[in-house]
């Protein structure tokens, strides 16, 4: 009969024990991902234009793949992006959209610049106002440097962990003492 209660006992502990080490954890904090096509006036941008999102003081990065981008914006710990405003750029020119951050958010957003069918005029304008030809469009330079690393994660040990370990620890002690304990006869 003692196996029993001990076993009962350590049921009791482990349900007791378990969602309280999973709260001490914390709960994720989740992203959130902006993602759409990217043209310049009007026109599909390269493959590997960057795409940078600041929101608050910090900046996110990715490139473009067929003309789509898809940037993963993470709060930093004891921060809260909730409702504040993303910009974008294009390479190095502002797109003309924003988006508000939202935990868990999937924002579709569309990212463009310039008038759709309008060339932009080149800087070489002659002394008459003749305008020289443009060339095609050169490849994409290289990407840019990699950013600085992200905050550092939550520390395992607090309060309610360090005594969620102590209690398991009691309720194995006294398991063990229940389990050498001789029956005493009557």
């Amino acid at each position: 009969m003692t196996k029993v209660r001990l076993l009962a006992l350590l049921a009791v502990v482990a349900l007791v024990l378990f969602p309280a080490l999973a709260f001490a954890q914390g709960a994720p904090q989740l992203p959130c991902a902006f993602h759409g096509t990217v043209q310049v006036s009007g026109a599909n941008v390269a493959d590997g234009t960057v795409i940078t999102a600041t929101i608050g003081n910090s900046t996110f990065t990715a490139t473009t793949s067929n003309s789509t981008y898809r940037v993963v914006i993470a709060q930093p710990e004891g921060k809260s992006y909730d409702g504040l405003t993303a910009t974008f750029k294009i390479g190095s020119d502002t797109a003309g959209q924003t988006g508000t951050w939202q935990m868990g958010g999937n924002v579709a957003l569309n990212l463009t610049k310039g008038t759709p069918g309008v060339t932009p005029t080149p800087a070489n304008v002659g002394p008459k106002g003749d305008k020289g030809d443009t060339g095609p469009t050169g490849p994409a330079g290289p990407a840019g440097a990699t950013g600085p690393a992200g905050a550092k994660g939550k520390d395992a040990s607090s309060v309610i962990g360090i005594i969620a370990i102590v209690l398991a620890v009691i309720a194995i002690a006294i398991g063990v003492m229940v389990m050498m304990r001789k029956p005493q006869k009557v």
